[in-house]
């Protein structure tokens, strides 16, 4: 399987998974239903303290005598005041939360004062077994007339046996706990020291309380419904849920080949980012996640998100509902997929390996240490006085800070003299080091090796490393040249042998054929035209090669006057016109302008367009139409020559203007082959340009002449 389909199956099987987690989870939202809100410790884990007020009131309201709180003499009268008011308001708002609650029936009775108080809303005797049986929460105290719980009907015994003073205040004081001077336990009420016994929260005495909630809860708005109901009584089923599918998910994360985990996304672009970043990024997701799954969930089993979408108007309101659920959770999953990916890579990678290239810590100190390289650096290129002067004054500084702190300092100068020792070690180490890597390098290119490069950092000599890559590069081309130069020569001694060669083999055989007897008149004459014409070739062939050597020894007269480039190409066009007529090519001239004067040589000039028209008319393609385009602008001239080549360019534009060159490489036609290098050779000599582009078979010759000539010379070929 290549890599593109692991990376494809891995995240098929990603998705799949967190969309299948999320769908289990919110399909178990009905049997869950239920079975967390009707139990009575939800009662007592958010009414307990509401309780214990509300029982301490109703027992004082059945008997007015009852004295709830008992204060010694050492309590100061400001805290005895600002307790008392705490407790009556905690009782009274117990009162308001439970007394006129239809869905927490109670009945309370003294047996001193014989009153007995009751709920409204309690229809029968809250002692019978049928409304025990029908409460989800049922507690029956029992005090004696000491204050002792006897006979009690309820399962947190230990919280209404006695009273706790710090229990029922501590979340409106300062309430601490010290030991006393005198061995006794004393409170520590905002900043003031009083001792245990002082105060005294009393057990009601000779009194029955009895609750009860029933199963039957009613909507009626107050507190009995609202905890029952809330969200957070499924909090532990999400809490298990969420465990028990980030351990799957975990499990799936860190058992898959982590090279293929790495190049998908979102993991591949989280690893991007910085550690801090990364880390926090994920950390706050996966708790906002979470608690949007506690939320969510709870309110969708007790059925208020539900309520909401259909108060809003919303159709297909309980897909909507679900929707929403498998989308939190998937997303809250995916997060917690991040973080798993995270912890695996930090461990296989190595912690140290994450700590020093991944966190932003890590780059800080990254930065100092090159901070500090740099500042210790030594460059033999730049002025070595302002490095001593750097040198000293950092020595000047660390001298001065020793002296400052006295006796310590004279400690801080022996680590800094071994400190100082290490670093100086290492940087001559490096310098010798760096010193052997040049030597090699030098040695390498002495014996010829031009493929050896200096790639890492020399230090101090990075400047003379510098340097010996300009001598590298200056060795392999005065090589290339010279290799070029030698591959020319000889070429050349081979081209113009061949070239000298053919006309005179041709010349002395028909000489030898010329003086037999008995050849007729006719043959004769024949013999005698086919004679010159090889006459006429070798002699072409030494003007060229003599032009040529004048160019090459730059020995060349330059007659300039001022002529008119339209009329020179015309006439050369027409002192041609008999040999481009034979092979039936169109010349079409196109110009803006009918006179363009420039200072040109006149003889050299005609040279140049004869040598091209000549060019044209032997290895352009018979019967087609050759164009000449001349533009002029500001600056220059621009002759542009072109045809169809008769047969395949198998050359490049630079070879085709090297001396004994020619297009057609069989050499059959006649011609010397340096043509077009004369060409090149007289337009440089004016100070323009020449150069062939080949398309296809589309061959350009282009020619441009500067009108502000400035000639300075030849360049030889």
């Amino acid at each position: 399987m290549n890599k593109i389909n692991k990376k494809r199956t891995f995240l098929i099987s990603f998705i799949a998974l967190i969309i299948f987690l999320s769908g289990m989870v919110v399909s178990l939202y009905d049997n869950v239903e239920g079975k967390f809100n009707h139990d009575e410790n939800t009662i007592i884990n958010h009414l307990n303290s509401e309780i214990k007020y509300f029982t301490i009131a109703k027992a004082k309201e059945a008997d007015p005598s009852y004295q709830i709180l008992s204060f010694g003499k050492d309590v100061p009268k400001d805290i005895r005041e600002n307790l008392t008011k705490e407790l009556e308001e905690k009782m009274s708002n117990s009162l308001d939360m439970l007394e006129n609650d239809s869905n927490f029936l109670f009945e309370v009775k003294n047996a001193k004062t014989k009153k007995t108080l009751r709920s409204k809303y309690l229809k029968k005797n809250i002692y019978d077994n049928d409304v025990k049986n029908n409460s989800i929460f049922y507690g029956v105290l029992n005090y004696d007339a000491k204050g002792e719980l006897i006979n009690n009907d309820t399962l947190y015994k230990g919280d209404y046996d006695g009273f706790d003073f710090a229990d029922m205040f501590e979340g409106s004081f300062d309430i601490g706990y010290t030991g006393g001077e005198n061995g006794t336990d004393d409170y520590y009420i905002n900043g003031v020291t009083i001792p245990q016994s002082q105060i005294k929260v009393n057990t009601p005495g000779s009194v029955s309380v009895a609750y009860s909630v029933p199963k039957d809860v009613k909507d009626n708005g107050g507190m009995i419904y609202y905890y029952l109901n809330s969200w957070e009584n499924y909090n532990s089923f999400a809490a298990g849920a969420l465990m028990f599918a980030s351990f799957i998910i975990a499990l799936f994360i860190l058992f898959y080949p982590k090279s293929v985990e790495d190049e998908v996304n979102p993991f591949k672009s989280f690893r991007k980012l910085r550690g801090e970043i990364n880390i926090g990024l994920i950390a706050t997701a996966i708790t906002f996640g979470c608690m949007g799954c506690l939320i969510v969930s709870g309110y969708t089993i007790n059925g208020m998100f539900l309520s909401l979408v259909n108060t809003l108007g919303f159709t297909f309101s309980g897909f909507i509902v679900m929707l929403c659920n498998i989308i939190v959770w998937a997303l809250t999953f995916l997060v917690i997929a991040i973080g798993c990916y995270d912890l695996k890579y930090i461990v296989v990678d190595g912690i140290w390996r994450f700590l020093r290239d991944d966190t932003l810590i890590g780059d800080l100190c990254r930065n100092i240490k090159k901070g500090m390289d740099k500042l210790s650096d030594v460059d033999l290129s730049d002025d070595l006085n302002k490095t001593i002067i750097k040198f000293a004054l950092i020595n000047f500084l660390m001298v001065f800070l020793m002296i400052c702190l006295w006796g310590f300092g004279a400690f801080l100068s022996i680590i800094y003299a071994i400190a100082s020792f290490f670093w100086i070690k290492k940087k001559v180490d490096k310098v010798k080091a760096d010193y052997d890597v040049l030597l090699a390098s030098t040695e390498n290119l002495a014996k010829g090796n031009f493929n050896d490069e200096i790639t890492e950092d020399v230090g101090v000599f990075n400047s003379l490393r510098d340097e010996f890559k300009n001598i590298k590069t200056g060795f392999e081309e005065a090589v290339k040249e010279e290799t070029k130069s030698q591959n020319m020569r000889t070429e050349l001694i081979s081209n113009v042998s061949h070239d000298l060669k053919t006309p005179l083999t041709g010349i002395k055989n028909y000489v030898e054929l010329l003086q037999q007897d008995s050849i007729s008149e006719e043959t004769r004459k024949e013999y005698v035209e086919t004679l010159n014409q090889y006459i006429d070739r070798l002699s072409t062939l030494i003007e060229d090669l003599f032009e040529v050597s004048k160019v090459n020894s730059g020995n060349i007269n330059l007659d300039l006057m001022e002529l008119n480039l339209i009329q020179l190409i015309e006439q050369t066009k027409d002192e041609c016109s008999e040999v481009l007529s034979s092979k039936g090519l169109e010349m079409i001239m196109t110009s803006s302008n009918s006179e363009i004067p420039l200072m040109l040589d006149g003889d050299k000039t005609y040279r140049i367009f004869e040598n091209l028209f000549n060019n044209v008319a032997k290895y352009a393609l018979p019967s087609t139409r050759v164009y000449i385009d001349i533009a002029e602008s500001e600056e220059d001239v621009m002759v542009e020559i072109k045809n169809i080549s008769a047969s395949q360019m198998n050359f490049t534009s630079e070879e085709i203007v090297e001396r004994f060159v020619r297009g057609d490489k069989s050499r059959h036609e006649s011609g010397s082959g340096i043509g077009l290098a004369i060409v090149k050779s007289y337009v440089e000599a004016q100070g323009g340009s020449f150069k062939i582009d080949i398309d296809g078979d589309l061959f350009k010759a282009i020619i441009i002449f500067c009108k502000d000539t400035n000639i300075k010379g030849v360049l030889p070929l």
